[in-house]
C-alpha cells in the first residue's frame, strides 16, 4: 500500500518557535545558477534568484525578530573539495544587498567537505558545536537527500521548525496526496531517467494514469499495475528527440478531462526547436484545463517560460525531484529525521 503523506498540517513551521534574538541556523536552497565573470573587471554574479527570492519570507521574518542568523547550504557539485567558482560569497553579498546591517552570515558551501553529501556524523556535531544554534530552520525543499545538514543536524538542535517556502511547498502538494479531484494524472518526460523509473510504480499506485515522454518510453512500455495505476508511454518520432503528434494530442486530451494534473519534464528537445511541437501541446494544455495543476524542475519550468505560459499553472515547485519524491513516497528524509 502506498505511505500516508505527511500532512502540512502535521508541520511544526517558525511562526511556532520562539526565534526573537536567538541564534538562528537556516538551511537554504542555495543551489542557483552563477553567471562566470569574463575578464578581470567582470564580477561573477547570480543569474537566476528565483530560490533566494523564495526564502525572503523566512529571513525578513527572523530579521524582523532580531534572530542571529547563519545560512547553511550548497552550489553545485565540487566534489567534497573546495571549488572557487562554488563559492557561496556570491549569496553572501545578495542577501547583504537586501538586508543590510542585518548581520546575516552565510557559512561556505557544505559540499566542499565530503562529510556533507557521506552524511557524516562528526562533520554534522562539528557545525552545531561550532555555531551552537538555539534553532534551526529548515527551508530548503529541493534538498531532499539524505545528507548532513539535511538529517542529521536537525537532531542535534533542540528546536526544529520549517520555513514558509517548505510549509507552502508541502501545503500545496499535498492537495494531489490528500483527496485530490480525480482523475490524478502523472507526466513525465525529460532526459534523465534513472530516478524517474524507481518512482514511477509509486506514482502510478497514488494516481490514475502516468503518462511518459522523452526519453522514458525507451525504457518503460505502457502497462496497468496490480492494484491501481496506469503508464502509459508516448510514441517517439522517428528522430526519437520528441514525441509524436498523436501521443502529444492524447497527453493534451487526458490532461483537459483530468482533476489534478503533475508534470515534471518536457516531452522532447524541446530547445531545438525542430523538436519542441510535443512539449508545447503539452504546455499549452496544462495552461488551459481547469483541473488543479502542479509543475515541477528547471526543464520544465523553462519550457512554461519560453512559450508565456506560466500564469496557468495553479504551483510551480522549486524543486523538481524533491516534488516528485514526496510525492511517490508521501515523506521527506527531513520529515522522517524530526519525526520523533
Amino acid at each position: 500500500m502506498s505511505r500516508k503523506p505527511e500532512s502540512h498540517r502535521q508541520l511544526k513551521t517558525i511562526a511556532d518557535v520562539d526565534v526573537n534574538g536567538k541564534k538562528v541556523l537556516v538551511r537554504l536552497d542555495l543551489d542557483v545558477p552563477v553567471k562566470k565573470a569574463k575578464g578581470k573587471r567582470q564580477k561573477a554574479k547570480v543569474a537566476d534568484d528565483t530560490r533566494l527570492l523564495n526564502s525572503l519570507p523566512t529571513i525578513k521574518y527572523l530579521v524582523d525578530r532580531q534572530a542571529k542568523i547563519t545560512i547553511i547550504g550548497h552550489l553545485g557539485r565540487p566534489g567534497g573539495k573546495r571549488v572557487e567558482e562554488l563559492s557561496l560569497r556570491l549569496v553572501a553579498d545578495w542577501f547583504e544587498s537586501r538586508f543590510p546591517g542585518a548581520g546575516i552570515k552565510v557559512e561556505e558551501n557544505l559540499r566542499f567537505d565530503p562529510g556533507e553529501e557521506g552524511n557524516s556524523p562528526t562533520f554534522a556535531q562539528n557545525i552545531v558545536r561550532r555555531l551552537s544554534p538555539d534553532v534551526y530552520i529548515f527551508d530548503a525543499f529541493a534538498s531532499y537527500r539524505s545528507h548532513a545538514s539535511v538529517v542529521l543536524v536537525p537532531k542535534l538542535v533542540c528546536r526544529v521548525a520549517v520555513g514558509f517556502r517548505f510549509e507552502v511547498e508541502i501545503s500545496h502538494l499535498s492537495k494531489v496526496l490528500e483527496n485530490p479531484k480525480k482523475p490524478v494524472i502523472f507526466i513525465l518526460g525529460g532526459a534523465k531517467v534513472d530516478t524517474k523509473i524507481t518512482l514511477i510504480p509509486k506514482l502510478a499506485k497514488r494516481s490514475d494514469e502516468v503518462l511518459i515522454g522523452g526519453l522514458l518510453p525507451t525504457k518503460l512500455r505502457s502497462v496497468c499495475l496490480p492494484g491501481g495505476g496506469c503508464i502509459k508511454a508516448a510514441k517517439l518520432n522517428d528522430s526519437g528527440m520528441d514525441v509524436t503528434e498523436a501521443s502529444a494530442k492524447m497527453f493534451a486530451d487526458k490532461i483537459m478531462t483530468a482533476g489534478t494534473v503533475v508534470w515534471n519534464g518536457p516531452m522532447g528537445k524541446f530547445e531545438d526547436g525542430k523538436h519542441s511541437a510535443g512539449t508545447e501541446i503539452v504546455a499549452k494544455a496544462m495552461n488551459q484545463t481547469k483541473a488543479y495543476t502542479v509543475v515541477g524542475g528547471g526543464d520544465t519550468e523553462a519550457v512554461l517560460t519560453a512559450f508565456g505560459l506560466e500564469s496557468g499553472i495553479d504551483w510551480i515547485s522549486s524543486g523538481g525531484g524533491a516534488m516528485l519524491y514526496y510525492l511517490a513516497n508521501g515523506t521527506l528524509p527531513f520529515l522522517e529525521a524530526i519525526k520523533n
